[in-house]
């Protein structure tokens, strides 16, 4: 017997959920609206989460579903069959060998392939020189970075202490 159908659970779930992050950040923030504070959003939302799990235990379980008639081998062996029933490796390596002959994959597509994979790699492993110089000229493009940044810091500086003595000068000229 099911009390409420799925649509609805969701929506309780989902209503629920807000009404209790509502009231958390109402309660964070101290926030109220009459007498909506965060503590009575928080107790109406996480109630009205407490109603919905307890109406949830008396949902029946989920359906299982019988795998065993859409993949037979998961049953060991092909559907209807009765005797000859072949272990999982075997359907397996068959259904592998059934797609390369529909892929009209033959020794030397694979051989091929094989070879590109090699190549590919020994060319990743040339490459791993070229990265250590991009790491390398990385490195020092941050060092100058940091010089720059620091020298930056020192012109300021002196622009700063440049501006004051001139704001001094312009002080003592218009006092005459």
């Amino acid at each position: 017997m099911r009390l409420l159908n799925k649509t609805q659970m969701n929506f309780a779930y989902g209503m629920g959920a807000a009404v209790v992050i509502i009231g958390a950040l109402m309660k964070i923030t101290h926030f109220s609206i009459g007498f909506l504070t965060g503590n009575v959003m928080l107790t109406i939302g996480l109630v009205t989460e407490a109603i919905i799990f307890a109406l949830s235990a008396f949902d029946p379980p989920a359906d299982e579903y019988a795998w065993e008639e859409v993949y037979p081998e998961l049953a060991g062996g092909k559907k209807g069959s009765s005797g000859d029933k072949k272990s999982p490796k075997a359907l397996m390596s068959d259904k592998i060998d059934e797609m390369f002959k529909n892929a009209k994959l033959d020794e030397s597509v694979v051989k091929g392939l094989t070879q590109s994979i090699k190549d590919f790699e020994t060319s990743a492993k040339s490459g791993a020189d070229n990265a250590g110089e991009l790491a390398k000229i990385n490195k020092e493009f941050a060092d100058n970075a940091n010089k720059l940044t620091t020298q930056m810091e020192s012109l300021a500086k002196n622009l700063e202490s440049l501006n004051n003595v001139y704001g001094g000068v312009l002080n003592a000229m218009n006092k005459k």
